[in-house]
């Protein structure tokens, strides 16, 4: 059957952070397994996203392919390793309150913490998965504008509600 996106979302972290966390929502066929999944997803035009600009999948894309930082052809399944929920949690309330603020005591308020709880959620929702980021010989041209605090990408993947959600958690 192949990906079919549902839908997807964008959370915005604090005023003034340029963070947020982007989420696209799919369905996948009852008869794909993780890595069919995930070739799925990489070749698809959803996965052809610079994170730096408004994003449409209806727009032509033009190869070579930007996903992220990277150009998309360097970015192949064998990047994606196993993660657990918990450290994947515990990776991103890292990410979005332990950066070199001006102010060290600095977090993000509790409502954005609010809004990341259903992120939380969906990192528990299946097999999950998280990008190890190709190296810097990988970036394209204009790479530096996204990124600073981090560039965090997860896959879950929920075979038994025949669902695929990219999670990519960043700054512009």
């Amino acid at each position: 059957m192949g990906l079919c996106l549902l839908n997807s979302e964008l959370i915005h972290l604090d005023k003034g952070t340029y963070m947020f966390i982007d989420i696209l929502h799919f369905t996948v066929g009852p008869e794909d397994d993780d890595q069919s999944c995930l070739e799925s997803l990489i070749g698809s035009s959803w996965y052809c996203h610079t994170y730096a600009a408004p994003f449409d999948p209806d727009q032509a894309i033009s190869e070579p392919a930007i996903h992220g930082k990277w150009w998309r052809s360097n970015i192949t399944v064998q990047l994606f390793e196993s993660w657990s929920p918990k450290a994947a949690v515990s990776l991103l309330e890292d990410w979005a309150d332990n950066q070199n603020w001006n102010d060290p005591n600095y977090r993000q308020s509790p409502e954005t913490h609010q809004r990341m709880n259903p992120v939380f959620s969906l990192l528990k929702s299946g097999h999950l998965y998280k990008l190890n980021n190709p190296g810097p010989e990988h970036e394209h041209d204009w790479s530096y504008v996204i990124g600073h605090t981090g560039f965090h990408e997860f896959v879950a993947i929920d075979h038994a509600s025949h669902k695929l959600h990219l999670i990519v958690a960043t700054d512009d």
